[in-house]
């Protein structure tokens, strides 16, 4: 089971989302590739991966330490699709933020120092679509790159906007995403 802070879009965007990935569906299935694609509900951006185990305990700490926890509501929207999101994950299918991403990185911040964990981890805001299921080549990579980057400009990605205004505690155990906490913009944990 892994556990992470994240944000959730709403119904509408989710439903917009779902259908940019049935159109990149359709081009991995015309190249052969296979892809395991995140279920439409379970679409979110996560802020801060909190590890595989984590005891009640910690989750009563986390809630303390993020009663007051507090920020302002803010937009997020979509510029691209894109595969790879760096060297270590070449098979990641995502959106890339063209809203939102600045927002994202203040709030980590804010995050990191009131619950004082260990994830340093380099920060990429995006939004996991799936993933390639098998290595595919330097060629295949290209290839793939460039159709998905034209499927993008075909696609009217800005139209997908959602409002943050809460941070949720996610749980997932094979595939099955749960809540344990939400914390609202301005009013703290609810």
């Amino acid at each position: 089971m892994s556990y992470f802070l994240a944000f959730v879009p709403d119904k509408e965007s989710a439903d917009k989302i779902q259908n940019v990935v049935k159109e990149a569906n359709s081009l991995f299935s015309d190249f052969g590739i296979p892809v395991r694609w995140v279920k439409a509900d379970t679409y979110h951006i996560t802020l801060y991966y909190l590890g595989e185990n984590f005891p009640f305990f910690n989750q009563m700490l986390l809630k303390k330490k993020l009663t007051k926890f507090k920020f302002r509501e803010f937009k997020i929207s979509f510029k691209s699709i894109k595969v790879g999101i760096s060297r270590s994950y070449k098979e990641l299918v995502y959106l890339d933020l063209s809203k939102g991403g600045e927002e994202l990185r203040e709030l980590l911040s804010q995050v990191r120092r009131e619950i004082g964990g260990k994830d340093t981890s380099l920060f990429i805001p995006h939004l996991t679509l799936g993933r390639v299921s098998e290595d595919l080549s330097k060629e295949e990579y290209r290839n793939v790159s460039a159709d998905i980057a034209k499927l993008s400009k075909k696609l009217n990605l800005d139209d997908i906007e959602f409002t943050v205004d809460s941070l949720y505690l996610i749980q997932n155990k094979n595939g099955v995403y749960s809540s344990s906490y939400t914390w609202e913009n301005k009013r703290g944990l609810v």
